[in-house]
């Protein structure tokens, strides 16, 4: 990666990141977002945040909604020559989306693991690199992680202590 590149990767992150934060001043706060941007103009094309509590479907990630909008607007099934950017590593339902979707690279910030499962615990440790290593077609989604994490890891601070401000709970399995 050039370091003009890691420079795009941050901006986009970090203008992620501030969408998201958007997202703590709503009914229902998250600290899930993610954009996807056509790797040619550069354009965005879509961005999103969790909706899973505000409209009670665990499908709801950040990431299924950014690429349900993309696909949405470009009229087809395929992203591919788009990449996505997401504020946590995506679980497995999201990252197989990437892949179903033919989405080139994906870049996340924070780790489910190590720093989502503190406040939001998940439902399964399988990574996206284990996704990418069984997949079919050639060539393989590059997964870019750890860009921005110390800003993703605030925004989950944030989230965490708006929700206890407001007395806002995740439902009791989560």
């Amino acid at each position: 990666m050039t370091s003009s590149d890691d420079l795009q990767h941050r901006e986009r992150m970090a203008a992620l990141v501030e969408f998201t934060s958007t997202s703590l001043a709503t009914e229902f706060p998250s600290p899930f977002g993610s954009s996807i941007y056509d790797l040619t103009s550069g354009r965005l094309v879509a961005q999103a945040y969790d909706t899973v509590i505000q409209y009670s479907d665990p499908t709801n990630h950040a990431e299924m909604n950014a690429i349900r909008l993309a696909t949405t607007k470009l009229g087809r099934l395929s992203l591919q020559g788009h990449i996505l950017y997401s504020t946590c590593e995506p679980c497995p339902m999201c990252m197989s989306a990437c892949i179903w979707a033919e989405v080139n690279t994906v870049v996340f910030g924070a780790s489910t693991l190590e720093d989502a499962n503190h406040y939001w615990p998940q439902a399964s440790d399988l990574s996206p690199t284990e996704l990418v290593a069984h997949m079919c077609r050639e060539p393989k989604c590059l997964i870019l992680p750890h860009i921005e994490r110390a800003s993703c890891q605030e925004l989950f601070r944030q989230c965490d202590e708006t929700l206890q401000q407001r007395g806002l709970r995740l439902p009791p399995h989560r």
